[in-house]
């Protein structure tokens, strides 16, 4: 089998051991080039008083790793709170430093120029986003959405990287809207915080724990493998087959190797599957590395 991308999974008592464990298990080591000069981190926070919102400790071990670069921890206002907001509903204010800042995109200088693209074209765009030598990393949770062709994972943690309050006027093009940055905002680091996965709407306030995390340096095969845990065929997602059309990443599962123990794939997929009141069962086409 010729595996064209990998992803690495981890499980582990907390979220910093599982995050630097999965970065262990990559077949080589994560380093950031000298031609980046800073590291931007766009979490995942929806609400921060629901459930779903990427793990503060996360968020906190990835500022960590990148120790002795200038951090950015960045996210854009929406309908239910500003950014501010979402920073310190999840007490984030505490990593400020010379080298860590919190930036609210919709609010920040944007670009003269705006980004290439179907949709992107027409929206103009924060300058540290548009400023060259930035090392991007999505750190986004994992949702079963609603609308069947949309993955709550790392591509959709983008929409984020609009600063528009209201993104609705997007959702109808949202498939073109995710390609477009993409292509533009390609992640380093695609990261997908597994801690508490969130059980159907939300509002609910229902998660179930699992502790793990899936990340790689191909965004659209940690999209496509977190589709898998969830039962989705990846192609059935319609941005992530144009991503795969495009040549932007890889959406074939058995084309995928994953970076894991047998015991670490055996508690992701019966947590799953347990979620989708499946049997649990090993035919997800993924193919195991044992450590």
């Amino acid at each position: 089998m010729d595996f064209t991308a990998e992803v690495s999974i981890a499980v582990r008592r907390n979220p910093r051991e599982t995050l630097l464990k999965a970065i262990s298990n990559l077949s080589e080591p994560l380093r950031i080039d000298h031609m980046f000069n800073r590291v931007i981190i766009k979490p995942s926070i929806y609400d921060p008083s629901l459930v779903g919102n990427t793990n503060p400790s996360l968020i906190r071990a990835l500022v960590e790793m990148f120790a002795g670069e200038s951090v950015f921890v960045v996210e854009s206002d929406n309908p239910r709170r500003t950014a501010e907001q979402a920073f310190a509903g999840l007490g984030l204010f505490s990593l400020k430093s010379d080298r860590v800042s919190l930036v609210n995109l919709s609010s920040s200088p944007v670009a003269a120029s705006c980004p290439p693209g179907h949709i992107l074209n027409k929206i103009r765009m924060p300058e540290l986003l548009m400023k060259p030598h930035g090392y991007l990393v999505s750190a986004a949770t994992v949702k079963r959405e609603s609308n069947k062709a949309v993955l709550g994972a790392g591509l959709k943690n983008l929409f984020g990287l609009i600063p528009e309050r209201d993104k609705s006027v997007y959702h109808e093009q949202l498939s073109d809207v995710i390609v477009d940055l993409l292509m533009a905002f390609r992640p380093a680091l695609s990261v997908v915080d597994l801690t508490d996965v969130v059980i159907g709407d939300r509002e609910s306030g229902r998660s179930q724990h699992i502790g793990g995390v899936v990340l790689g340096t191909d965004p659209v095969a940690v999209d496509a493998f977190c589709a898998g845990l969830l039962g989705i065929k990846p192609v059935d997602i319609p941005y992530i087959r144009r991503a795969y059309e495009l040549g932007l990443g890889e959406a074939l599962l058995d084309r995928v190797r994953v970076r894991g123990t047998d015991h670490q794939r055996t508690m992701l997929e019966e947590s799953f599957a347990a979620m989708r009141g499946c049997n649990t069962g090993r035919g997800t086409g993924h193919h195991w590395d044992s450590e």
